[in-house]
Parts: structure tokens; C-alpha cells; sequence
């Protein structure tokens, strides 16, 4: 039986059809096609798979879990959205994580420790310390505790360069440095005048104030010229310079000029001596000197003037003599110790080097010195006199009204500054307490404080005015007591301008003035009396205040 198909017969072909799982029961014939309705799959048979053979694979989506598409076919795909990548179904229906295999990735900073741009170029990001090996770090970096990059407990490096070399800008070092194997505790603050970096007892560095002296070398000519020697000099015997003394037969201990005595030893001697252990020098006034083998034994001739009957008149003319006394020292040098100066001729010498070939070497000490402040500012300052290192001083707050009970006396407090001349101190004087005052219970204080004002070397604090009822309870019930309280003060001997100190504690002056008889009480005495002196608590009459109206407090600096 024949079908005519003619131009315009429609044919429509159909496909063997049924499930997935009818189809995996038969064998399709070789190039016989069959179509799964619930996979719609296409399938060709190749007379021996059942089930033929997967005419295409798919695209099957889009899913963070790809297990979740299945059943799938091997070589179909999908997009794992939780990975950014491509997988395909290597085997199985796709339902396991084994039946995928990845075949592509989309590239990712992750957490910037790299960077993609937009051509997918890569460029390192952001490290992260955890991220990088120990041996990239080198010898002197290292990862600490929490993994980041720190430098290492040895530091290997050759030289050390300021980034920054602007006049303003200097290299930041810590204060705490190690050099040599030995620990180095630098001072928090900077160096102040004519001050150096040393160590206290302590075995930290300060800044301190050095101990001054002041030397003076005076040349001689003792190694050149033998002890013994006499020469003329034309000077009065006053002149005579170092090393030598004048011939005018005085006497000298032997042990002030050894090798004088050693030389002539007591041939000079008259027997008029102090003892035995004294020689004299020549005696050489309106003497003429002439040659002898044995100066000592001599004779003393006497010399008459001729005239020559082919020469001129001959004369004669005074003449000091002197004989070297000293041998062996080249330099002797003068100390002059501070608080001192030296004068040569009335021309000031001090701290110079000069040569004493004659006149007088004098030394003195400076006159001795006074500064007060008293007027209740706190805008003073104290300059170090010229040549004094050393200063005492005094400081006394100001005393307190009467009132209830007399008023307490201020604080004193008393030590020694050490700094350089010239070096300027900022005070501040205490302000007395007057009437108009209100009832404040404490006085002002006085203190002395650092050139830079930054830091309090010495306070000395007012006294207590009991303007109002103190009252503790006793041991007992309805037993009370008035409290006392007394001025303290402070002094910072840790700091290298204060060398020493200390602190008298001001007076009470508990007594009750409104009692029965309304009895008169004098105010507590200060260091320097009662009131009205400085520091002295006014007197109390009657609960209201007596006497003298207590004075501002006072700063004193003397030396000598």
C-alpha cells in the first residue's frame, strides 16, 4: 500500500513517548527516537542502551544548593549561585554533591586581600597580618601575640634617618632606651641652663646642677730655674711672684719649703729661730754679691767706690734679690671654690686663667644676700644672684582670723635651691585674710614653684580659721570635742632644684572664745611670732575676731 504525498500534504511526525521511567525500560532501535513526557527529554536509540542516549543536555538554572534541580542528566549544567560558579552533572541524577563537578569560577576579592578591576585584572588589596608567612617578614619584624606585624625584640639595622629634616621636626625616640647591654631612664623634662644629664642614687638620669669650681693656673718657671737660685728683681718685695722669696734673711719652716731647706739648709740661720725646724733665706739688703765656692761661709766685705782713670765713674743702684724657693710643679694651679672670688691687684680673677708673676693673689667670698616677698601676689620671681649656686629659703603662709576659737598659724617650710645663676623661680606670696573676708576656714599659702611654673617645688599652707562649729563625738554620749587642725605643707626634695628641707607644721588655735566671761584668746604664733608677724593666727574675743588683722605670708631667700 503506497501514500501519495503531494506539494501540499502536511506531515506530522511523532516520536515514540512515555516517562523517564518507561523509557528506561525499553531498548530503542538505532536511530529510533523517543520523547520522556515528565523529563521532556530526547532520546536516540542505539539499539543496545536502554533507554537510548541523551540527544542534548541542558542549561538547568540557577540554585545556591544544586541538588535541589535534580533529576538531571550527566552533562547537563547549572549555575551555583552560593559558590559563583558553573558545574555540570558528571554523574548520578544530580541529587548528591559527588554527581557535580565544578568547570568554572567566578573570581572574587573575598576579603580584599586582593582587588579585580573591571577587566578582571588582579591587584593586591588590603593584607591582613594572619595572612602573611613568617618568612617574608625578615629579621627584625615579627607577628606578635594577636598576629600583627610588629617590630622584634632585636632590631638589625645600620643606620637610623629622620624622615622629616625640616629645623622643627626631630627624631622621637622613647625615654626608656637600652645601649650596650645598660638601661637608660631619661628625665621627662628638658635640660634647663648651665644643668647636665647625670645618674642618682637610683641609677636613673636627671638633670642636675654641677658642684662649680673655678680654677686658675699660674705658670712658673720652677722646672727651668734650679731651687736656690738668686736673682735680681726689679720690684718692691712685695711683687715677689710664685715660687720665690725675697732674700731678707726672714725665717721659714723647713716643711713648707722642702727643697729650699734641702738646698741651703740652715747655713743663714742667726740662732734666733722659732725651733729647730725653721731656716732663714740670705740676707742680701744693700748687699753687693760676689763669687764665692762656698756662698754659705763667705765674708762680708765691705765695697768703696772708685773712679778709673780710663773708664767711666763707677756707681751703684738698689736691687731686690730674690731666691727660688719652689721646684718640680710647672703649673701650679689656684682652685677657687664657689662661693669665692679672686682679685690679683684689685683686677677680678675669678674663673679666668692669669699669671701671678707678681702682685697679690686675694680671695673672698661674695657679700651675703637677702630677698623677701611679702605683699600677697603670686606674680613674683627670683633670679640666682650672679656667682651663687646655692640659695636658702623660707616660705610662710598666711595666717587666720579669729572668730569662734583664735586663728591657727600657717606652715613654714624651709630648705635649700640648687640651680645656676641667672636661673629664675616663680613664687607666689600668700594673701592675709581681712574682715570683709568671707568666712573662709583655711588661709592662702605661699609656694615656690619650677622656672616653666609647671611644677610646685615647695607649699607652705595657711592656717584654720574656725569661722563655723567643728564638732566629733567622744567616747561618750553628749561628749563632744572641737577638732583641731594644723598647716602642712609639701616640699619636692625628689626634684634636682631642691636639695633639702623641711616642713614646720603651723599651730592650733583651738580655744573657745564665747563662753562665759567672753575671754580674750591670743592667735596661734607663727616661725616668725604672733600676729601681726607672717603666718600668725589672729586672736579670738567673744566668737568674734581680736588683735591684730593677720598679714599676707612670706618668701625669703638668703645666701652668703
Amino acid at each position: 500500500m503506497a501514500i501519495e504525498i503531494l506539494e501540499n500534504t502536511l506531515l506530522k511526525l511523532l516520536v515514540r513517548r512515555g516517562t523517564d521511567s518507561d523509557r528506561r525500560q525499553i531498548t530503542l532501535e538505532s536511530g529510533e527516537l523517543g520523547f520522556t513526557t515528565d523529563t521532556e527529554r530526547l532520546y536516540i536509540g542505539n539499539s543496545t542502551t536502554p533507554g537510548g542516549i541523551v540527544a542534548g543536555n541542558r542549561y538547568k538554572g540557577r540554585a545556591a544548593d544544586l541538588t535541589s534541580l535534580a533529576p538531571v542528566v550527566t552533562g547537563d549544567y547549572a549555575y551555583e549561585t552560593d559558590t559563583h560558579s558553573l558545574r555540570v552533572c558528571i554523574a548520578g541524577t544530580g541529587a548528591v554533591e559527588t554527581d557535580w563537578l565544578t568547570v568554572a569560577n567566578q573570581i572574587s576579592a573575598g576579603d580584599g586581600t586582593i582587588a579585580i578591576d573591571s577587566k578582571n585584572l588582579i591587584t593586591v588589596g588590603m593584607l591582613s597580618a594572619g595572612d602573611i608567612d613568617w618568612n617574608a617578614l625578615g629579621s627584625s619584624l615579627e607577628l606578635d601575640g594577636s598576629n600583627k606585624v610588629a617590630l622584634s625584640g632585636t632590631i638589625n639595622i645600620d643606620n637610623i634617618t629622620q624622615r622629616t629634616t625640616s629645623a622643627t621636626n626631630y627624631l622621637s625616640l622613647p625615654s626608656k632606651l637600652k645601649i650596650n647591654a645598660i638601661n637608660y631612664d631619661f628625665p621627662p623634662t628638658g635640660p634647663q641652663n648651665a644643668t647636665y644629664l647625670g645618674s642618682n642614687a637610683d641609677g636613673l638620669l636627671s638633670w642636675s646642677v654641677p658642684t662649680i669650681v673655678e680654677s686658675t693656673v699660674a705658670p712658673t718657671t720652677a722646672s727651668l730655674i734650679p731651687v736656690a737660685t738668686i736673682v735680681p728683681f726689679a720690684s718692691a718685695a712685695a711683687e715677689v711672684p710664685y715660687g720665690w722669696l725675697s732674700c731678707d734673711g726672714s725665717e721659714y719652716i723647713s716643711t713648707a719649703y722642702p727643697d729650699l731647706s734641702a738646698a741651703i739648709g740652715t747655713a743663714y740661720n742667726t740662732g734666733g729661730e722659732t725651733t729647730t725646724d725653721y731656716f732663714r733665706v740670705p740676707s742680701l739688703n744693700n748687699k753687693v754679691v760676689y763669687g764665692s765656692a762656698n756662698p754659705a761661709n763667705s765674708t762680708l766685705m765691705g765695697v768703696t767706690t772708685a773712679a778709673m782713670a780710663t773708664s767711666p765713674v763707677l756707681s751703684a743702684t738698689g736691687m731686690h734679690y730674690m731666691i727660688k724657693s719652689i721646684g718640680g710643679t710647672t703649673n701650679p694651679t689656684l682652685t677657687i671654690q664657689k662661693n669665692l672670688s679672686a682679685f690679683v691687684n684689685t683686677v677680678d680673677k675669678t674663673g679666668t686663667s692669669f699669671n701671678p708673676l707678681s702682685g697679690n693673689i686675694i680671695i673672698e667670698r661674695p657679700p651675703p644676700g637677702l630677698v623677701s616677698f611679702n605683699d600677697g601676689l603670686d606674680t613674683h620671681t627670683f633670679t640666682m644672684p650672679d656667682g651663687i649656686h646655692y640659695v636658702k629659703f623660707y616660705i610662710t603662709g598666711a595666717g587666720a582670723k579669729g572668730g569662734i576659737s583664735p586663728g591657727g598659724a600657717a606652715a613654714t617650710v624651709i630648705g635649700h635651691l640648687s640651680a645656676a645663676p641667672g636661673t629664675i623661680f616663680k613664687l607666689k606670696c600668700a594673701q592675709g585674710q581681712t574682715q570683709a573676708d568671707s568666712p573662709v576656714e583655711w588661709a592662702d599659702y605661699s609656694a615656690i614653684y619650677t622656672p616653666d611654673g609647671a611644677t610646685e617645688l615647695a607649699r607652705a599652707n595657711g592656717g584654720y580659721a574656725e569661722l563655723v562649729n567643728h564638732w566629733q563625738s567622744g567616747s561618750r554620749e553628749n561628749d563632744w570635742q572641737r577638732v583641731t587642725y594644723t598647716a602642712n605643707g609639701t616640699i619636692l626634695t625628689s626634684n634636682d632644684y631642691v636639695l633639702n628641707g623641711h616642713i614646720l607644721r603651723g599651730g592650733s588655735g583651738l580655744g573657745d572664745t564665747n563662753s562665759s566671761g567672753n575671754e580674750e584668746s591670743l592667735g596661734a604664733a607663727s616661725y616668725w611670732g604672733s600676729s601681726p608677724a607672717p603666718g600668725a593666727g589672729q586672736g579670738g574675743h567673744d566668737s568674734s575676731p581680736f588683735g591684730a588683722v593677720p598679714g599676707n605670708g612670706i618668701v625669703v631667700f638668703e645666701w652668703s
